[in-house]
């Protein structure tokens, strides 16, 4: 294939977005002409010739009445599918990813940002700002299992455990030195209870990250980032779809593996001595 070609096939796939639409749509599977004008909102008339140029190529064929895409459009529409979900992360949010230190982030992650896609930026008002926003605290009371990750001491950490204490939710908490011993030096309470629930794991992460704040259920998943510089703006990024669901928990268990599980006895003699995890030998 020359270069003319290669550019031609280029313009193809990114410079037309029904083109664009019509391949991700056929990933679902074969479809008729009804569904796809369907999906598009739009007319034959405009649908078909985009139909044409893409069976020309080789990437989608007819069928009967319907159209599928071929072996070779299965293969660079899921390469598209990837490239198309990343860079509406960073459409629909540029001004947030613009901003974060995605350092914490591990390349293998980062490079599946695409999964993102479908997250929206929660800016808490000014007289909750110490507060998690409400679609935070009602999806996760709905929450079955919760999976938490912590480098970072938030006012609103102790208030929001109790419901998964009282329903003996299934919860892992991942926690860096810093913040564990924080909590430790805590009044004895909620985030003692929580630590000790016969229904909790905990793992306590050795190194830092710039990782504030991940929560991820069945339901959702919730990252909280700070900015370049360092500095905490309360932003949360919050996403109830599947893709982004998987998404944390896969930085979930990657920050879980690089940790040691903390056994309850060793939780309650912290406890009692109240000294530096750090300093147990």
């Amino acid at each position: 294939m020359d270069s003319l070609q290669k550019a031609t096939l280029i313009d193809l796939l990114l410079r037309s977005d029904k083109r664009r639409k019509i391949l991700l749509f056929l990933r679902e599977g074969s479809k008729n002409i009804e569904e796809i004008t369907g999906f598009l909102c739009s007319s034959c008339i405009a649908v078909l010739p985009q139909i044409k140029r893409l069976t020309e190529k080789g990437l989608v064929e007819q069928e009967d009445k319907n159209y599928k895409l071929s072996t070779v459009g299965l293969i660079i529409t899921e390469k598209m599918a990837s490239l198309t979900g990343t860079f509406e992360v960073f459409e629909n949010n540029l001004d947030y990813w613009g901003q974060k230190d995605l350092t914490g982030i591990p390349s293998f992650l980062r490079l599946k940002l695409g999964k993102l896609a479908r997250s929206r930026v929660i800016e808490p008002p000014l007289n909750r700002m110490f507060e998690p926003p409400e679609e935070f605290v009602d999806s996760l009371k709905k929450s079955a299992e919760i999976m938490y990750f912590s480098s970072f001491l938030q006012p609103s950490f102790s208030g929001f455990d109790p419901d998964f204490l009282k329903r003996k939710t299934d919860s892992t908490f991942v926690f860096t030195k810093n913040f564990f011993e924080r909590i430790l030096s805590l009044p004895s309470g909620e985030t003692i209870d929580l630590m000790l629930a016969d229904n909790s794991n905990l793992f306590l992460y050795g190194g830092t990250s710039s990782v504030v704040s991940l929560t991820v259920t069945e339901r959702f998943m919730a990252l909280m980032l700070p900015n370049k510089k360092g500095i905490l703006d309360r932003n949360f990024l919050i996403s109830f779809d599947s893709e982004a669901i998987e998404w944390g928990k896969e930085l979930f268990t990657y920050y879980r593996d690089l940790s040691r599980k903390v056994s309850g006895d060793e939780v309650n003699s912290l406890i009692s001595e109240r000294i530096p995890v750090c300093k147990k030998s």
